[in-house]
Parts: structure tokens; sequence; C-alpha cells
């Protein structure tokens, strides 16, 4: 379950950071720009997300299985 929710909070994380670019919140971080922060915070939270949410499931799904 503790994959699932780093998943799940990167996956929002990933919303939140679309709609501070939406909003222009924060310029500083030069949203929808290739090579800056904003960027690359949306990437990371995007493959973290994408990646921890489904093994946690399916790590939870076998362990729920075996019992």
């Amino acid at each position: 379950m503790g994959m699932q929710l780093v998943g799940a909070s990167a996956l929002v994380l990933v919303v939140l950071t679309h709609v501070c670019e939406a909003l222009h919140l924060f310029p500083y971080m030069n949203w929808g720009l290739e090579h800056s922060a904003g960027h690359y915070l949306d990437l990371a939270s995007a493959i973290l997300g994408f990646a921890l949410f489904p093994t946690g499931y399916l790590l939870q799904a076998l362990r729920d299985d075996r019992q």
C-alpha cells in the first residue's frame, strides 16, 4: 500500500503542476518550457506515478492472493 500511496501522490503532483501552469503560478519555474524546473518536476512525477502505483497494486494483489 505504501508504493500505491507514493505513486498516487506523484500523480496528484502531476495534476497540480498542470494547474499551476494553467494559472501562471510560480512564473520562475518557467512552466511549459523544455529544460525548466517545472518541466522536470512534471516529468519526474509522472514517471514515478506511473511506475509505483501499478507496481504497488500488483504486489498487493499478489500478497492478498497468497493469503
